[in-house]
């Protein structure tokens, strides 16, 4: 447990250290809370519900010096409907409602439908898992246009004690995602990247509550300056 902690505390570390190894042209740190609700649907049928706010602690520009201030920018609630197609494949497709004011001169409104295929499979205690989503965004500062958005993420997670996570255990999850817009100009050029480390409670069988460090990265124009954002996430689950 405790090798796990220093372990846990080595990937924080690295995920602040990371904006230095670039040209640091715009850095954020940020709280994200999530609320998440799963239930069943006889067999085969799941379904999901999700709402999460985004907020900046403080902000640092190339050039600038820091600024501290509290301010939600991004807010976001999810439905979708899943179905389990073999023991180790899911299908499942979406609609997700936002309001986000985050690098924009004023507050947009977005609707997004979502497109998803799951693969997951254990190995002993660890468990392994892919993600592949397609998502349509439609923002009214863009008069509806569409804009497609391709994402795949793999992940492993596993139990902290044991071969399997029982209430008032812990468990680790470590992701990694990359996400484009896949038909517009340079789509890879202008790719973004996710990096998440987190530490999770099964608090009884129905609750789970996880909070983790997440690093996302993308350049934000033509001369390779980037955008860096730091987010401390804390997710509530109720299954």
């Amino acid at each position: 447990m405790r090798r796990t902690k220093k372990y846990l505390t080595t990937i924080c570390i690295g995920l602040f250290a990371i904006p230095s190894l670039f040209g640091q042209s715009r850095t954020t740190a940020e709280l994200m809370p999530q609320l998440s609700w799963n239930g069943e649907l006889g067999s085969r049928w799941n379904w999901s519900l999700n709402t999460s706010l985004e907020s900046g602690l403080s902000e640092k520009v190339e050039g600038r010096d820091a600024v501290g201030e509290f301010s939600p920018h991004t807010y976001n609630f999810q439905g979708g409907l899943a179905y389990q197609l073999t023991n180790d494949v899911n299908l499942s497709g979406g609609y997700q409602f936002g309001w986000r004011d985050l690098d924009e001169d004023e507050r947009d409104i977005e609707h997004r439908s979502l497109q998803q295929l799951s693969w997951a499979r254990r190995w002993g205690k660890y468990r392994a898992r892919l993600r592949a989503r397609a998502e349509q965004r439609f923002f009214r500062n863009d008069n509806w246009a569409v804009r497609h958005r391709w994402r795949l993420r793999p992940s492993l997670d596993f139990p902290l004690q044991g071969e399997r996570l029982d209430p008032r255990e812990t468990y680790l999850n470590a992701q990694i995602e990359w996400l484009a817009n896949i038909f517009e100009e340079s789509p890879l050029y202008y790719r973004e990247t996710r990096l998440y480390a987190g530490l999770g409670w099964q608090i009884s069988e129905h609750y789970k509550l996880e909070n983790g460090l997440e690093w996302r990265n993308r350049r934000s124009d033509e001369e390779g300056n980037r955008r860096h954002r730091l987010l401390y996430r804390l997710t509530l689950t109720f299954r």
